[in-house]
């Protein structure tokens, strides 16, 4: 792929080619979630935690075709996919972590996601407001459109996984955008800003980091680059304005690009709005699409609560440009012993 020309591939896309409601949807049918509850007896009876899960341990024959489907989405395709039905209901919480990670190691390898060493996430209010030094995921607050994985992971995150167990009783909608045509449309109506977006930006830690250790990112992080000659996006703009703040400040040009993005995102045909259900579990690909999330509000018999897994792919085709090196020195990103209780 040449630089600073426009991409039309199938990663280029605007939610307004989904005329269909939950076209995008890949069906688990009453066969499939039986083998899936199955494959998860058949886990807890061999003594197994979500993270020690694997295809091998987790088969599920019938399921795979769909599975396979699903991945040639993210790594050829448009970059999502939604699978419907998930036997939720039929799981209880701990069932539900391992079916969940049985079925997500058919994507990829959960990776650590946060200075608690945790691979897996509750998505759900505990009263944090979002700020510099909290997760978004904690609270109801509307989530800008943005990419995961900025704060220093210590494996390459390439698909972020969301189980749905519980909606919200008001908003929580889900909607996703293609980095690849925000991309193009920076390429076409403001060139001038593509150097200061492959340039990037610091990004701030949000508090997950060592105390000897600086909350910024050790490097500008491109929010586009290119490896394999394929398109790699990065872009939290929370992030970029809090390490902005406590670090080097943002110029009026660095500002201007932050902001044109956010215009594209938002723009009436760009992003595609998804209202999870309960048994929904989308996977996006990491590096071509952005993601975000409305404000909700609970009810007391009904709170949202979904469950969040980060995926490595060894065989992905992105392989990261080596953002990694980018986010944090070594010895200050996550692992699977956490630096908080070391």
């Amino acid at each position: 792929m040449t630089d600073n020309a426009p991409i039309h591939d199938g990663t280029d896309w605007r939610g307004s080619d989904f005329s269909e409601a939950r076209s995008w949807v890949l069906p688990l049918d009453v066969t499939m979630a039986s083998e899936i509850l199955r494959a998860t007896e058949q886990a807890l009876a061999a003594g197994l935690q979500y993270w020690e899960v694997t295809r091998d341990s987790f088969p599920i024959p019938q399921c795979e075709p769909t599975l396979r489907h699903a991945l040639e989405a993210l790594e050829t395709g448009r970059g999502f996919t939604v699978l419907s039905g998930f036997p939720v209901d039929r799981l209880s919480a701990d069932e539900a972590r391992i079916a969940y990670a049985g079925v997500c190691s058919y994507f990829g390898n959960p990776i650590v996601q946060n200075g608690a060493a945790e691979r897996m996430v509750d998505v759900r209010d505990i009263g944090r407001e979002y700020s510099h030094r909290s997760r978004g995921y904690s609270g109801t607050a509307l989530l800008p459109f943005h990419t995961d994985g900025t704060k220093g992971e210590a494996e390459m995150l390439h698909y972020t996984g969301l189980l749905c167990l519980e909606t919200a009783a008001e908003g929580g909608l889900s909607a996703i955008a293609s980095a690849t045509t925000v991309y193009n449309e920076v390429i076409t109506r403001r060139p001038e800003l593509m150097p200061v977006l492959k340039r990037g930006y610091h990004h701030h830690r949000q508090g997950d980091h060592p105390a000897d250790h600086s909350p910024i990112s050790a490097e500008r992080i491109p929010v586009f680059s290119f490896s394999n000659g394929l398109l790699h996006c990065r872009f939290n703009r929370n992030n970029m304005e809090w390490a902005g703040r406590e670090g080097v400040a943002l110029n009026d040009l660095e500002r201007d690009a932050l902001s044109f993005v956010d215009e594209i995102v938002a723009g009436p045909d760009t992003p595609l709005s998804m209202d999870l259900r309960k048994g929904d579990l989308q996977i996006i690909n990491n590096f071509t699409i952005l993601h975000s999330r409305s404000e909700y509000i609970d009810a007391p018999d009904r709170k949202r609560h979904l469950l969040r897994l980060w995926l490595n792919n060894p065989e992905a085709r992105r392989d990261g440009h080596k953002l990694v090196e980018l986010f944090a020195a070594p010895e200050s990103r996550f692992s699977d012993r956490a630096w908080r209780d070391a």
